[in-house]
């Protein structure tokens, strides 16, 4: 994760990688029940703009979860 001086944390590419992986759906309803995240913060992640430092710290952890019960 990687700070700005706004206060806001850019995540990294790989990460954002892993989420186009596991996303289920681009509405603001599935992309709440997968990530816990609006389609509006969807877009900014995409973007590379950057997001609140605990939202990016709540992403890693639901990320790690899926990623681990995602067989490859």
């Amino acid at each position: 994760m990687q700070h700005n001086n706004s206060n806001g944390v850019h995540l990294e590419e790989e990460m954002i990688l892993q989420m186009q992986r596991l996303v289920t759906g681009r509405t603001d309803e599935a992309l709440n029940a997968r990530f816990g995240i609006s389609y509006n913060t969807w877009r900014k992640l995409l973007a590379g703009q950057p997001i609140r430092p605990s939202l990016a710290d709540r992403l890693k952890g639901r990320i790690a979860t899926l990623d681990a019960s995602n067989p490859r």
